[in-house]
């Protein structure tokens, strides 16, 4: 194997083609780093000598062995591997793919729901008209219904196809474009649901009946409520073949920190100095029935837009 210096641009692409190289010495490693790097690979380098010292600082990632590992190997390592297993440089592959995608999820869904509220607020406000949210009721909102299902969202154990996927661009940033796209996709969907739903219910429920500013509002709070909180099951991986063998489907913390939002809504009514605070009133069973299905149809919309790949 020849050094890499004066290397002409076919003898460099002969190096990157070739898969295994033999009795390689310390300074056609650091080359061998140094031609992958140029070539715009990510490069993670396993040693255990004192003579990988100077690849396993210039790579990437340098992995050092823990067991007979020297100190000097180490020390500039970015990894130990405590085993000496290679298999574990696997598996803490897969598990950092897993928690970048579930900051990714945890970050567009308390995006799309706060955007949400914030168009609800803006919309109701700029054309004036006889429902909105009140501020304890955004409060509520933040605290409880967005707060728990972002954090189960945290815990997903990650999707089958993981490690089938190719490298992530290492300049690529959490929200690219098309992710920020779907943020506000996700957002006018849900403020349209939400907000369709209050109009539903007066003109055909309600339709004989002057403006409830009382029942608009409540209304309008539990069925963003129910469309955030079935927000949730959206946050599936891009690849995700089906609804309900995704990894969001099957996170048991998922489906626990929906039924705690839920009975905490539904404790928010039966304890009456709490259903005051909140500005909380019994609604029929038909506009109980225009909240749950609005707020489905938010889901049935936005796994359409998904499947389709018009979202992410």
């Amino acid at each position: 194997m020849a050094q890499s210096e004066g290397l002409s641009a076919e003898e460099k692409q002969k190096w990157i083609n070739t898969k295994i190289f033999a009795r390689v010495s310390p300074r056609q490693k650091l080359d061998l780093v140094s031609v992958l790097q140029e070539y715009q690979f990510v490069v993670g380098m396993t040693g255990d000598g004192v003579n990988d010292a100077p690849a396993l600082k210039k790579a990437d990632i340098g992995i050092a062995m823990g067991l007979r590992g020297t100190q000097v190997a180490q020390e500039v390592a970015v990894m130990i591997l405590k085993d000496d297993s290679f298999t574990s440089i696997v598996v803490a592959i897969k598990q950092g793919r897993i928690i970048f995608e579930n900051i990714r999820k945890f970050v567009i869904f308390l995006l799309s729901c706060n955007i949400s509220e914030l168009l609800i607020v803006s919309i109701a406000s700029v054309f004036n008209l006889h429902f909105g949210l009140f501020a304890l009721q955004i409060l509520y909102i933040n605290l409880i219904t967005d707060v728990l299902p972002a954090l189960a969202l945290g815990v997903t154990k990650g999707s089958n196809e993981v490690m089938k996927q190719p490298p992530r661009n290492a300049n690529e940033p959490i929200l690219d474009r098309q992710r920020w796209i779907s943020v506000f996709v996700y957002s006018f969907i849900i403020m349209s649901c939400t907000m369709g739903s209050v109009f539903f219910s007066h003109y055909t429920v309600h339709k004989s009946e002057s403006w409830n500013p009382d029942l608009c509002n409540n209304i309008l709070f539990i069925t963003l409520i129910l469309c955030q909180l079935l927000h949730v099951f959206n946050m599936t991986s891009d690849n995700s073949k089906s609804f309900f063998k995704s990894e969001v489907f099957r996170n048991k913390y998922v489906w626990y920190a929906t039924l705690l939002c839920i009975a905490t809504l539904i404790a928010a009514y039966l304890i009456p100095p709490v259903a005051k605070v909140l500005s909380l009133h019994s609604p029929t069973w038909k506009d109980l029935a225009i909240m749950f299905g609005f707020s489905l149809l938010s889901l049935v919309i936005n796994q359409i837009l998904k499947r389709t790949k018009i979202i992410l």
